[in-house]
């Protein structure tokens, strides 16, 4: 008996975990592709196969739910330049700028990126959400190894200013029609690297 009502949890359990990771999956698409504003959680219900019952009971409501899909584009970029950290199961003393560059670029191509973390979370979150993320807490790691002897005020400095340089460049370049938005985030890195190696 215990064996049947263990079986039985678990497939409640896997069946919460199937829906909660839809409503996600249809949150990340439709957040990505129009925008918070025009997105409804109706429009994500229907579009997941369920009602707006699980959404509001695992979720929240549409900011919480925008915040966590906000998280999961951002985890996306964290660990695709912590990648870039390692190599061959060994970590990497000197990493060349343009790996984490080709590992940048890659998100910074995807529409549903751009809209989500850099058009919608700083006006949906806040701004000041923006400086303790995931992504600027490891994009400041790379940064600051980079320049080992700055310090306080100018360490940050420098910091938040290359970040939000890389941020309004990625911005322009989804303004760019078909391959100019290639050839602008090349001129980009060659003002960045040129920038670490002065």
């Amino acid at each position: 008996m215990a064996a049947v009502q263990a079986g039985k949890a678990r497939t409640q359990t896997e069946r919460r975990a199937a829906t909660q990771a839809a409503v996600l999956d249809s949150a990340c698409r439709l957040f990505g592709g129009n925008g918070y504003n025009p997105t409804s959680l109706e429009d994500i219900a229907v579009d997941c196969g369920t009602t707006i019952r699980p959404i509001y009971h695992y979720f929240g409501n549409k900011k919480q739910l925008f915040q966590v899909v906000t998280e999961t584009f951002e985890q996306r970029l964290v660990e695709a330049l912590s990648a870039v950290d390692v190599k061959e199961g060994a970590f990497v003393e000197e990493v060349p700028v343009a790996a984490y560059w080709s590992a940048f670029s890659v998100l910074a191509k995807d529409a549903a990126f751009r809209q989500v973390v850099l058009i919608d979370a700083p006006h949906i979150l806040g701004r000041e959400r923006w400086v303790n993320t995931a992504v600027v807490v490891k994009a400041t790691e790379i940064i600051q190894n980079r320049f080992p002897a700055l310090s306080g005020v100018t360490q940050t400095l420098v910091t938040r200013m290359l970040i939000g340089a890389l941020s309004e460049a990625v911005l322009v370049f989804s303004d760019m029609e078909n391959g100019e938005g290639d050839e602008l985030l090349d001129q980009v890195f060659i003002l960045v690297n040129t920038f670490i190696k002065s």
